[in-house]
């Protein structure tokens, strides 16, 4: 792991960076973890192999049960990252977010996100959706908070998610942004509940690219989708436990490794 440059402690959660963390504006801060479809961290993963970011950081959760940590070329490393390109500051996660601990990380990213002048908060996360067996190109919407994204989603002419519920980190994203003085909003890509889905993965991207103005190419994500799908299988079971346990993601109703 490189030196550790500098290192904060929000909530009880580790935030390390291996060097000072600047960003242009408008700066991005773009999360996705493993959830339905796995399309959070699939789309993370690929952002990181087409842009090819640094890795400039890492986020440990001390009381993490179980303990996990990662091990790289037989060196130990944080269960998160934290890559930078420009005004894109990503996490990549390697490891859904445990029940006990989405409320405090949530906060605590938030706040280091407001301390490095994050100008806006993008989650991608996969919206369970029993249409999607059905759809070859699934559907991607967004939910907001801010005035700021509002304008640019309606520039982009990025579909709005009409009506239903969000759960976890990312409902804490758009219901807390504002006390942090930030604007934010969740992509969400119709995609299998409990089959990694490359191809939602791959229309939260198109979405994002939009948003931030940086063509990210999907034809290789499309291209590789039969071997990430068998790749992350394992992954799949475990985050569907999970996300079974912690009662969260997306859903539609009436009134979320590398590859």
């Amino acid at each position: 792991m490189p030196k550790v440059k500098n290192e904060e402690e929000i909530e009880g959660i580790v935030f390390q960076e291996y060097e000072d963390i600047e960003l242009t504006s408008p700066s991005y801060l773009i999360v996705g973890f493993p959830d339905a479809g796995l399309v959070g961290g699939i789309s993370i993963s690929h952002i990181i192999r087409e842009m090819g970011p640094i890795e400039v950081g890492g986020i440990d959760i001390p009381r993490l049960t179980p303990p996990v940590v990662f091990v790289k070329d037989g060196e130990a490393k944080p269960p998160m990252k934290l890559f930078k390109k420009e005004n894109l500051l990503m996490v990549a996660s390697e490891i859904p977010i445990p029940a006990t601990t989405i409320q405090v990380f949530s906060y605590a990213l938030l706040e280091y996100a407001m301390r490095r002048r994050v100008d806006f908060v993008i989650g991608i996360t996969g919206l369970g959706s029993g249409e999607r067996v059905n759809k070859e190109k699934p559907s991607v919407f967004a939910a907001y908070s801010g005035e700021k994204i509002k304008k640019v989603l309606g520039e982009k002419s990025i579909p709005l998610f009409s009506e239903g519920a969000i759960l976890g980190p990312f409902a804490i994203f758009l219901k807390e942004a504002r006390r942090f003085r930030l604007d934010s909003t969740v992509l969400l890509a119709e995609a299998f509940p409990e089959l990694p889905d490359p191809e939602a993965a791959s229309v939260a991207i198109e979405a994002l690219s939009k948003i931030i103005d940086v063509n990210i190419g999907v034809q290789k994500l499309l291209e590789e989708a039969e071997y990430i799908r068998l790749r992350n299988r394992e992954l799949m079971k475990q985050t569907a436990r999970l996300m079974t346990q912690a009662g969260r993601g997306a859903e539609a109703q009436p009134s979320l490794l590398y590859t």
